[in-house]
């Protein structure tokens, strides 16, 4: 590969954070092709997003850092010799945190921006505009104030603020986190689009791996700040076992052939990317017993939430709840999916008071919460913000954790003991003197969710809470969820992790355009294609590969093999 051919190089690079003890990137070497997709991947920590903020010119120019070694070089310029003012028509980058990215009044404005500062003619701002909202499906919501935008809105504004720059090279840096799972398969399709026009170089760090192997020519595996693997897609999946023990998950059908290879002693050397390889590569001698019965629907049990035709709008025209109604039963595990905008954060924040509903009856425990104080309430009904920045308030862990406990006037040594007892729960003990804001997302969120465990309510309401998080990660906070559940704890989690759904929750409620479109045990729903797919919503990829292969719906990889006989 000739340098001419090269966008991007870095060569031997060594960052270190101020503060942090160990460099965050070390001696990373690394070349991105022209017109290339190169997907990152690694556990949280590994230097994923400190090595996309290097590409813009971020570090050094705007991000001090302790130490800086070695060059990036970007279209043959050193990044620590020009603005990021430079480097920005060339290189853009949608961050994980697209709130702080966004910040004009409505979406229009906020599209124009990049354009405006391009210098292009008011025509041509315009038909950007429109393109990009277009492509990221917000074209309706041009006049919107982006205050009222749902989190997954807010992240394709973001995206569309870049699309209209039109940059050479867009780094998506976890920056589809926030989407309906339909919508994430979408916007890398435009990309796709525009690289094909435009000959545009994609970089993209994500967790949903079954996507990366889909999409990215080539893979690199970032691991404590050294690239551990490279390689195509099949190169790098066929490193199963390593990769799940960094706590990343390959697709579902990767990780199925793999653990057939092992069970049978296939000989395979490399594993499916996809559902149609799957389907040629099933061995004939191996057959599948039905998957088991689904747990009887909860009918008899004490009522937690009764809601009777509630609506709700914000603005006075559009309705963001259409007559919902719906009961949840003390003790249940159940998930709110649905496309972005569909009422799943409406509807949770109507339970927990932070909205009151304009019209309808919400009981919680046979109470009707809009007489309840938003105080009375959340010793009832906690609620963990999709957004763990939203909820952090305080100068340390411990007083973040003990903030509502406080407010509840309990005594010294209650608050204390809740408090170790939570930490210890989340195993986040050695950071209760830090400041959560300087903390990385998974323990932004740790906190986010202990600052509610601590004030032990009755029902705990989960909105995205393992956005951006690895998938041990994402397990870890579910298993926390699963063991609340146990003692009694009633669950709500609002996701776009169909995975989650499938292999954690015992019902899932299906909301588009503000009404109930299914409620069921997820086996069922999964299998109803047509209808997901107007809600934007994508089964897991093992269900979607055993309906094509048996008829059957199982929900998870190890379901799938616990059920298979020679």
């Amino acid at each position: 590969m000739s340098e001419e051919e090269n966008i991007i190089e870095l060569k031997n690079v060594w960052i270190k954070h101020r503060g942090q003890e160990d460099f965050a990137l070390k001696g990373i070497s690394l070349t991105v092709k022209k017109g290339e997709t190169l997907g990152i991947i690694g556990p949280t920590g590994a230097g994923k997003s400190t090595l996309c903020i290097l590409l813009n010119g971020l570090i050094p120019n705007i991000v001090r850092v302790e130490k800086f070694k070695g060059k990036v070089i970007v279209k043959g310029m050193n990044t620590k010799k020009h603005k990021v003012s430079e480097l920005a028509p060339i290189v853009g980058v949608v961050f994980q945190d697209y709130e702080s990215q966004i910040f004009r009044t409505n979406v229009e404005l906020e599209v124009a921006f990049g354009p405006e500062n391009l210098g292009l003619t008011r025509e041509e701002i315009e038909d950007r505009i429109k393109t990009s909202l277009h492509w990221t499906r917000l074209t309706g919501l041009e006049k919107r104030y982006t205050h009222e935008l749902s989190g997954g809105q807010k992240q394709r504004l973001a995206i569309a603020s870049i699309l209209a720059m039109e940059p050479e090279v867009i780094v998506l840096d976890e920056a589809t986190s926030d989407l309906d799972p339909i919508g994430k398969y979408e916007i890398y399709k435009v990309v796709e689009e525009l690289m094909k026009k435009k000959e545009i170089t994609l970089i993209m760090v994500d967790h949903h791996l079954d996507r990366v192997a889909e999409i990215a020519d080539r893979i690199i595996v970032l691991n404590q700040g050294e690239i551990v693997y490279e390689g195509t897609p099949k190169d790098v999946f066929s490193h199963v076992d390593e990769l799940i023990k960094m706590g990343l998950r390959p697709p579902q059908v990767t990780e199925l052939f793999y653990k057939l290879d092992k069970k049978y002693n296939l000989g395979m050397k490399s594993y499916p990317l996809s559902i149609d390889e799957a389907l040629s590569a099933f061995p004939k001698n191996l057959k599948i017993r039905p998957p088991p019965a689904n747990n009887p629907d909860v009918e008899e049990g004490e009522p937690a939430i009764e809601i009777r035709d509630v609506w709700h709008t914000y603005d006075g025209v559009n309705w963001a709840l259409r007559g919902i109604n719906l009961r949840i039963n003390k003790g249940e595990f159940l998930a709110l999916i649905g496309n972005n905008g569909s009422g799943k954060t409406t509807l949770a924040m109507s339970i927990n008071g932070i909205i009151t509903p304009t019209k309808g009856s919400i009981k919680v425990f046979g109470e009707e919460a809009t007489r309840m104080t938003v105080k009375e309430l959340g010793q009832k009904v906690g609620y963990v913000f999709q957004n763990p920045d939203f909820q952090l308030v305080s100068n340390t862990v411990y007083d973040e954790i003990a903030l509502g406990l406080k407010q509840l006037k309990l005594p010294k040594d209650e608050i204390d003991r809740r408090v170790k007892d939570v930490l210890k729960t989340l195993n986040i003990e050695e950071i209760e003197k830090e400041d959560p804001f300087f903390l990385n997302k998974a323990n932004r969120q740790r906190v986010a969710v202990g600052s509610v465990l601590a004030i032990e309510p009755d029902i705990i309401i989960l909105d995205e809470p393992t956005t951006g998080l690895t998938p041990g990660e994402t397990r870890s906070i579910l298993n926390l969820a699963i063991e609340l559940n146990k003692e009694g704890k009633t669950i709500i989690i609002i996701t776009h992790d169909m995975w989650l759904v499938a292999e954690y929750t015992q019902r899932a409620i299906v909301l588009n355009n503000g009404q109930i479109l299914m409620d069921g045990h997820p086996r069922d729903i999964f299998a109803k294609l047509d209808l997901l797919r107007n809600a934007f919503i994508e089964p897991p990829q093992i269900s979607r590969f055993s309906l094509k292969l048996t008829k059957n719906n199982y929900l998870s990889v190890d379901e799938f093999i616990n059920h298979l006989e020679e």
